[in-house]
């Protein structure tokens, strides 16, 4: 690239010789000199003089300015005037600069404003959206908080696109006889399996004491990942289901949905039972115990700090019981990584505890399966 193309692409509007120097990637300072008197002759750069001379023979100035040409926006007006009424034509006439920043954005808004302005009744999935209107499925992701200073400046809603997010997809189970709104989150796949399996053929849910309405998968590390189980939470169980009492005919009565911004629900009670409607779910966790167990659950905990999460102390205590007259296998992790055991034996109202910590000291773990079928159908009430 020429010096004068460096020069004007750069984003600073003053450069100091030294940084002259490095962008031309000229070592011979006479070669540089003359190349930045020639930018200084054709007015692309102006020395700042009140930065004086840089000492060295032959001197050039310690700071330039650089001269950028002025953007031509004369064409931009008949562009603008364009674009749906519903955008903010006069501002952009305003500001020629801006429309040309938001060009991208606006361009698929005005389109769809005119010619698909009906589908935004409906929701879409934002991947959904952004496919319908830029013919990308990740323009959102890409450029959300563009996207957003777009419909601030044309003085619309930021629910005006009409999407929903998607939430994290787990491998779930739900209880059909589930109201206590608590949920459980397994780490491995087997243990998940086999509580599920028992559930589904005895009706019964009640594990270690603790009704449990839905079974979880945390597919190890899947679960730590950054709001995931918030997101679970607020669209696959924070649904309010509530019923109008009609007073001519109870056969009239039809569900109501409290749903996130702009989602409309055509169910009715045929279609959806009502689940989990009243307070928040709370989360109790239960993984190996080892050192990346303990270790996943305060992962999981603080990538979800709005959540009522803890570990599941009577599956946790089972487990330390049927340790005692078993031989534990190795822990494959020899990082030598250890984890928070003080608290998380605080959470299981174990403070004093000290079986564990010797354990895993002992480089040794208690997998989760040692709460095996039979086991599990005796635990279950």
């Amino acid at each position: 690239m020429e010096p004068k193309n460096k020069l004007l692409c750069n984003a600073k509007n003053t450069i100091s010789d030294e940084e002259l120097q490095r962008l031309f990637a000229e070592p011979d300072y006479h070669l540089f000199h003359t190349e930045v008197e020639k930018l200084v002759e054709n007015g692309v750069l102006v020395p700042i003089k009140s930065s004086k001379k840089n000492g060295r023979l032959p001197p050039l100035y310690n700071k330039y300015r650089i001269v950028k040409p002025q953007e031509d926006y004369t064409g931009l007006a008949e562009s603008i005037r364009r674009l749906n009424p519903g955008l903010n034509i006069a501002g952009y006439l305003q500001r020629p600069d801006l429309y040309q920043k938001h060009l991208t954005i606006l361009e698929g808004i005005s389109k769809y404003l005119w010619f698909a302005q009906d589908l935004l009744a409906r929701p879409m999935s934002r991947k959904e959206r952004s496919f319908s209107i830029w013919g990308r499925e990740k323009f959102l992701d890409e450029h959300l908080a563009r996207v957003k200073e777009v419909l601030k400046y044309n003085h619309l809603e930021e629910n005006f696109l009409n999407y929903y997010d998607t939430p994290e997809p787990f491998f779930e189970y739900h209880h059909p006889q589930g109201g206590s709104r608590t949920v459980l989150v397994i780490e491995n796949k087997d243990t998940w399996f086999t509580f599920r399996k028992l559930m589904q053929a005895t009706g019964k849910n009640i594990i270690a004491g603790t009704a449990v309405d839905v079974l979880l998968y945390g597919e190890g590390n899947k679960i730590t990942k950054k709001g995931a189980l918030e997101q679970y939470s607020a669209t696959m169980l924070g649904v309010e289901k509530v019923y109008n009492q009609q007073e001519n005919s109870s056969a009239d009565n039809k569900l109501r949905e409290r749903v996130p911004i702009g989602i409309t629900s055509t169910a009715t009670q045929s279609e959806t039972e009502p689940i989990m409607a009243g307070r928040q779910p709370r989360f109790l966790y239960f993984g190996d115990l080892d050192w990346e167990g303990i270790r996943l659950f305060f992962r999981t905990r603080d990538a979800n700090p709005a959540l009522d999460l803890k570990p599941c102390a009577g599956l946790y205590r089972l487990m330390l019981q049927l340790a005692e007259s078993a031989e534990l296998p190795k822990s494959l992790d020899q990082r030598g990584v250890v984890g928070p055991l003080p608290e998380f034996l605080s959470l299981l109202e174990m403070p004093e505890e000290k079986k564990l910590g010797a354990i895993l000291s002992g480089g040794r773990y208690i997998p989760q399966e040692i709460i095996n079928y039979q086991i599990a159908e005796k635990l279950l009430t």
